[in-house]
């Protein structure tokens, strides 16, 4: 009976092993940023907005396991690649884009963290950015990510699966949740909207998973693999992200309720947690935070670094100066006065506008002989590179308007 149970679980902890790039890309994009936005969006526009999570996540997948083959074939990361197959410009246009997004996602995504903790606990705004900023920096510092992340992961499925129970609750109609996969844009959803595809579609996390992939030791031998893991990440995006905004919608918008600071959105939980809302929130959204934060760091210093040849080392100097940059970012809204739940989806759009030249940039390297040999992209796969492609522009030009029309509105 022993060697049965050792055998279920090694064979367990095996395919969690095996599935380990898809776990962190999911904790990569459902994080405080992703979750803002579809709150946001279930809150203000209903179930509107849910056919955006269809092509957005069917293309997600086509960038992550074409990033993947590209990694794979070359055996380069993709700034790389870029670097010596496009040129330098393009890749400098990568690396400024990450650290742009990355930046302002952080600025976004830690101040939501310490907005709601502060109210939670009933203290200093400020003070708890710096604490939070401080906690990530220091885990960075000495080289704890990994270790971390792990926790992290379980926590964000504890956070997911609260969503996915509340529904229960919440009983939204099927009909208006059929009604959600209507292609519309709502009065006022331009910038949700783009915040949407932007945490999807980001171009940080397709850039995460070459270097990702490179660090797990995967190979072309791996590509099997790859498929099933990118699969899995796709579908479980599309789940929990799904959720989210169908129980705001049942929820906030059946009641009206817009989302002002970081805690409104703990109404979401009420149907199953009454009270303990509020707590489990707070818990839920450190730990969507801290897991999006860690990544915004790091896909940004590994870009920088990829870029400059620098060693990828934690303990590096460059990489614990610039570590302080971008973990430094949490404490600028509550300097300032921003709203950071605001500031995380004018970010995501930002994101979103970035995005691409990216795809273009990944399209052009897989159809490149010397680049890839044998691997380059099949019709189909150009096919859907070049859907890809035309819905990031148009949802790159989305993500423009909204955000004047966001500044023309201040």
């Amino acid at each position: 009976m022993q060697t049965n149970e050792k055998r279920l679980w090694d064979r367990a902890r095996e395919t969690i092993k095996n599935y380990g790039p898809a776990l962190f890309v999911i904790g990569a994009t459902i994080g405080t940023g992703s979750v803002s936005s579809l709150v946001v969006s279930g809150a203000n526009h209903g179930v509107d907005l849910l056919w955006v999570l269809i092509p957005s996540c069917m293309l997600f997948w086509v960038l992550i396991t074409s990033i993947s083959r590209l990694t794979f074939a070359s055996g380069q990361t993709f700034i790389t690649a870029v670097n010596e197959n496009i040129g330098r410009t393009a890749g400098f246009y990568i690396v400024l884009a990450i650290i742009i997004g990355q930046f302002s996602s952080n600025i976004g995504v830690l101040g939501i963290v310490a907005e709601a903790s502060a109210a939670w606990l009933d203290v200093n705004f400020l003070l708890m950015a710096v604490f939070w900023s401080g906690l990530i920096y220091i885990l960075i510092f000495f080289g704890q990510y990994q270790s971390f992340e792990r926790v992290l992961i379980v926590l964000v499925t504890i956070l997911g699966l609260s969503f996915i129970i509340d529904t229960f609750f919440a009983h939204p109609s099927a009909k208006t949740v059929i009604r959600g996969l209507v292609p519309v844009i709502p009065e006022g959803g331009t910038m949700v909207v783009a915040a949407m595809v932007g945490t999807t579609l980001a171009g940080s996390v397709i850039v995460m998973r070459s270097f990702i992939v490179t660090d797990k030791g995967w190979t072309l031998a791996d590509l099997r693999k790859e498929r099933k893991d990118s699969i899995a990440s796709a579908i479980l995006i599309f789940v929990i992200s799904g959720v989210i905004m169908i129980v705001a919608a049942a929820t906030m918008h059946a009641q009206g309720i817009r989302v002002n600071e970081a805690i409104d959105m703990a109404f979401t939980l009420e149907p199953l947690l009454g009270e303990f809302a509020a707590t489990v929130f707070v818990v839920g959204i450190v730990a969507a935070g801290l897991s999006s934060a860690f990544p915004n760091a790091l896909v940004s210093i590994w870009s920088i670094a990829d870029y400059f040849n620098l060693s990828r080392d934690p303990k590096a100097t460059h990489f614990r100066l610039l570590a302080l940059v971008f973990c430094g970012a949490g404490i600028i809204a509550p300097l300032t006065g921003g709203k950071p739940v605001m500031i995380q989806i004018a970010s995501l759009a930002i994101q979103a506008a970035l995005m691409p030249l990216l795809v273009l940039f990944i399209i052009i390297l897989l159809n490149k002989k010397e680049v890839v040999g044998d691997y380059t992209n099949t019709p189909v796969m150009n096919f859907l590179c070049g859907i890809t492609l035309l819905y990031s522009g148009f949802m790159g030009y989305q993500a423009v308007i909204g955000i004047i029309e966001t500044v023309n509105a201040i």
